[in-house]
């Protein structure tokens, strides 16, 4: 009998924990649903360029496939997590890092979004660093 009663609480508590870090639905910009296309050089780091494409899912999830170009060295990244907005910010949780990003999103239009780092987790050289996605597929 203890060990069902145990097994349900483990049950009921990780239920309770999947949903408060599961973003609610109406936290979801459906502007950013879609593959996006971006890239940026030297603002992350000094001397690499870094091209990504990122596929932002209507249910809050994401996967992120990262291209950096450095010395004529090329390599890729794939990273997957979750994507919200929480008081008019774009937030997003990388599953691997456990870290969260948050940027200002200004829409331009609807193949254009501009992102603006408010907090990151990782230190960029550009303190001021920007950069605009491009929509390259639209969701039926």
């Amino acid at each position: 009998m203890k060990k069902i009663i145990v097994s349900v609480l483990i049950l009921g508590f990780g239920t309770i924990y999947a949903q408060k870090n599961k973003p609610q639905a109406n936290k979801i910009d459906k502007k950013l649903v879609g593959i996006w296309k971006g890239g940026e050089k030297d603002q992350q780091i000094e001397g690499v360029e870094k091209l990504w494409v990122m596929d932002r899912k209507e249910d809050g999830t994401f996967t992120l496939i990262f291209t950096t170009v450095q010395d004529c060295e090329i390599n890729q990244h794939v990273e997957k997590g979750q994507w919200w907005i929480e008081n008019g910010e774009f937030h997003e949780l990388h599953f691997d890092s456990g870290n969260t990003d948050v940027y200002t999103y200004q829409i331009v239009d609807n193949s254009h979004v501009k992102y603006k780092a408010k907090s990151l987790s990782m230190e960029m050289a550009d303190k001021e660093y920007t950069f605009i996605d491009t929509k390259i597929e639209d969701e039926n």
